[in-house]
């Protein structure tokens, strides 16, 4: 990777207090940032020819997998100067790939009521570019279903699975070539994504043994599709369409989820110290803590689980037919099967990224714990949490690979049932 000396993040904050009261105050900020992509995506760069090599071979026959490969069997496979390259995945990393970076800014108002209690109300953006993605430089091209002669060899359907490596935009043009060269894909830093968030809060401190935060987030992140990791070349992490980066941009789905509602509640409650010593030995010093957790549901994208396209190209989606995708939303029947359908062979689906809502959810939780003073250098310290305290059926996301008509639209998991757990801590 090249230096990039250019990459200044200049930052700004500024706050005001509006009556001089020290109750009322606007703040904002605004910054930008860069960022490094995490050390494995670099992983599957290293692994292939022709330092190692990786041979991906489709309907072979199990007692001769390398019947039909050029060449025959690549291994044992020797690298070096002399090194071949056969037919495997290749990537490819521009050293002037820029870095991926964030502009974010921020506004905020908040107003002290009474003694006790602080409101706000915060609108945080941020736009994101030069996001990593890969985009598929050797995908299969689609020939129609007629017969056709490839480099010699006569097929009666010329679009097919089988025919895949046949088919590769680099075979086509110089089979000679073309022919040692499967996935082959290039990172590409082109994509952008955006956030824009309100948040409503309100606190109250600690007093009289009550304190309590109360929160609301209403949110939307859009982007492109991104990656974390290179997968060695595979087809997975391409664009649906290596042409069009935008055909998968949608709402967050990979780098980030999409959750347009988010309600908090937490609180701390003590009770009381009381004056009578039987009370005041069995009842203070509880403290209770709750937490009350509602989300909207994220944002899914029906996969066909197939290659339509015929290009090699993974993560395909469907097409919609019907306005409404939802069935009755129970566990049997969340979306309506009939509201999809395969696209035509050699097509993409209409169908967005991230155009799916799925179930929203909530969690209670609650902790009660105390101390009891043993002396003045000792304390026996007692806690006892309970996750999901009323045991409440609360459902998983749906199947969305169209491919599995048995249990596409299902609810088939669910989330943690009442889990609870208890501490004893000697402290001295």
């Amino acid at each position: 990777m090249k230096a990039q000396l250019t990459n200044i993040s200049p930052r700004v904050g500024l706050a005001c207090d509006v009556h001089r009261q020290g109750k009322t105050s606007i703040r904002s900020g605004f910054g930008t940032f860069y960022d490094f992509v995490p050390a494995g995506f670099f992983s599957g760069l290293n692994s292939m020819p022709p330092f190692k090599t990786r041979v991906t071979l489709f309907n072979v026959k199990i007692d001769d997998p390398f019947a039909d490969f050029p060449g025959g069997n690549p291994f044992p496979y020797f690298g070096g100067p002399d090194a071949t390259f056969p037919l495997a995945n290749y990537g490819i990393l521009n050293p002037d790939t820029k870095n991926q970076s964030v502009v974010q800014w921020n506004l905020s108002v908040q107003r002290q009521l009474g003694t006790n209690w602080l409101v706000s109300a915060s609108y945080l953006g941020a736009n994101s570019t030069h996001l990593w993605a890969l985009r598929s430089m050797n995908s299969a091209v689609f020939l129609g279903l007629g017969p056709c002669t490839l480099n010699g060899v006569q097929y009666a359907v010329c679009s097919t699975t089988a025919n895949t490596d046949q088919r590769r935009a680099l075979t086509l043009e110089n089979p000679q070539v073309g022919k040692n060269f499967s996935f082959l894909q290039a990172v590409d830093d082109g994509g952008t994504g955006s956030y824009n968030g309100l948040v409503l809060s309100a606190q109250r401190r600690a007093s009289r043994g009550i304190t309590l935060n109360v929160n609301y987030t209403w949110s939307h992140c859009i982007g492109d599709r991104t990656e974390n990791i290179a997968l060695g070349g595979t087809g997975d992490g391409s664009f649906t369409n290596p042409e069009n980066r935008r055909f998968d941009r949608g709402n967050c789905t990979t780098s980030a989820t999409d959750r347009r509602h988010i309600f908090n509640v937490s609180g701390v409650a003590e009770t009381p110290g009381f004056s009578n010593r039987t009370l005041r030995a069995v009842g203070s010093g509880w403290r209770l803590s709750p937490i009350i957790r509602v989300l909207s549901g994220s944002h899914l994208t029906i996969t066909s689980g197939v290659d339509g396209a015929l290009t090699a190209v993974a993560g395909q989606r469907v097409n919609q037919i019907l306005p409404n995708v939802y069935g009755d939303k129970s566990v049997a029947r969340y979306l309506n099967p009939a509201a999809f359908a395969q696209p035509t062979a050699g097509t993409l689906g209409n169908s967005g990224m991230g155009s799916i809502l799925g179930p929203s959810t909530w969690q209670f939780d609650a902790a009660i714990s105390r101390a009891f003073r043993l002396g003045e250098l000792k304390r026996l310290e007692f806690r006892a949490e309970a996750f999901n305290v009323t045991n409440s059926f609360r459902m998983d996301d749906p199947q969305t690979a169209f491919n599995s008509p048995s249990t596409f639209g299902q609810v088939r998991s669910a989330k943690d049932p009442r889990i609870m757990q208890f501490a004893l801590k000697y402290v001295f």
